[in-house]
């Protein structure tokens, strides 16, 4: 999701700053008037701090960070430390400089009389519109321990998930670029050489003629080639930073054999998590689905739970109706809110929901390893096989004929 800089009025004479993920303009609009704030400017990109300048080679914030974070402050505010000496204790104990000064600055904006969750959203980088909202309602229900240890719960597994999916990818996608940018350079620059040594023959085996025809076009036409594929790239990253690009990107991931279906599930057990997080947290189903769409990394997905939201508040259509009506929400999801919402336990139901695609998210990462890696390297393989039996053929048709 994009990051945006904003500027925008709180009151008559103050002035706000701050990062917000959004995605796009008006959706960041939107956010900062939920806020209470008036938007004065919105730009795409992150500020370049100051000392990020002076110190290019900072580390910066992890997502881990914020988690450990989380903890320390859920278990001090549970031993009944004030908030700013539990701050003052964190930041005391933090070696990285700058989470340290990121905890300095909430410190001071506490002193100053702000809310824990007014002194964050400053930092929409590290602190999201979800993370905000939560700590908003755990302070206006004076359970603010109880729902800083669900949110670094709810952050912890799905970081977990998401390592395990990137682990499960990792290596079938770097096998497969590996051995495509070793064939292509073996084309273009080391064959070309070799293969002159049968430009005397009159009449050459096909697989051979093929592999003469390939090699020669990738030795004139490499730098096309290469543009060709850097333009594509760039063409499909400018259209999923636009609404209309994103939308039509996404659904054609969503279409891809095997790992379209990967995502969807990563998806919709983020979304259902984060959904039972918010609602034992007693925020209302409007607010619960803006902040939980926020979540879902795939557009056309938001899209249909925007709609689901619409139906749900304006034509005051049960949450489980809507979600069965959607497209690409399964018929199990839509059965379990349903039963949640009878016996009124819908977060319940929707933490059995995660839990089952999470299970499920395991089984596929596991095919997925057990299945592409040995496909993969035999495409390789083949590949390989092909090029060597293309350049071993004249030499054999020569000593047959001899």
């Amino acid at each position: 999701m994009p990051t945006f800089t904003y500027k925008a009025k709180q009151g008559p004479d103050r002035t706000e700053e701050g990062e917000i993920d959004a995605a796009s303009q008006a959706d960041a609009a939107d956010i900062l008037n939920d806020r209470g704030l008036v938007p004065i400017s919105i730009k795409e990109g992150t500020v370049v701090r100051r000392e990020a300048r002076r110190r290019p080679w900072a580390r910066r914030i992890t997502r881990r960070e914020v988690v450990v974070f989380t903890y320390q402050l859920a278990s001090l505010t549970r031993s009944g430390v004030p908030i700013l000496r539990a701050l003052s204790t964190i930041r005391d104990q933090t070696d990285h400089p700058r989470f340290k000064q990121l905890v300095g600055d909430i410190e001071r904006r506490i002193r100053d009389g702000e809310m824990l969750s007014d002194a964050m959203r400053g930092y929409g980088a590290q602190f999201p519109e979800l993370y905000v909202s939560m700590v908003r309602s755990g302070e206006s229900g004076g359970v603010l321990d109880t729902v800083l240890t669900r949110l670094a719960e709810a952050m912890d597994q799905e970081e977990d998930m998401r390592r395990r999916v990137q682990s499960a990818m990792a290596y079938p996608m770097l096998t497969l670029v590996m051995g495509l940018l070793t064939v292509f350079i073996l084309l273009t620059f080391f064959l070309p050489r070799v293969l002159s040594l049968f430009d005397e023959y009159e009449k050459l085996p096909l697989p051979t003629r093929i592999l003469v025809e390939t090699s020669q076009f990738c030795e004139n036409h490499w730098y096309w080639l290469v543009l060709g594929v850097a333009l594509v790239a760039a063409l499909f990253r400018r259209m999923a930073t636009r609404e209309r690009g994103r939308l039509y990107v996404d659904g054609l991931k969503l279409k891809l054999p095997l790992f379209g279906s990967f995502m969807l599930l990563t998806d919709i057990a983020r979304f259902s998590r984060t959904l039972a997080l918010l609602l034992k947290s007693g925020l209302s189903i409007d607010r619960v689905l803006i902040l939980g769409s926020q979540t879902v990394s795939n557009q056309v997905l938001r899209e249909e739970i925007d709609g689901v939201r619409r139906q749900t508040i304006s034509q005051g259509m049960p949450f489980s109706e809507g979600v069965k009506r959607a497209r690409h929400f399964p018929v199990f999801v839509a059965n379990m809110c349903a039963v949640g919402e009878e016996a009124g336990r819908l977060d319940e139901a929707l933490d059995e929901v995660a839990g089952f695609y999470e299970r499920q998210i395991d089984r596929q990462c596991q095919l997925a390893i057990s299945l592409l890696e040995p496909i993969l390297i035999l495409v390789v393989g083949a590949l390989v096989g092909f090029i060597v039996a293309a350049m071993l053929l004249p030499i054999f048709e020569l000593g047959t004929r001899m």
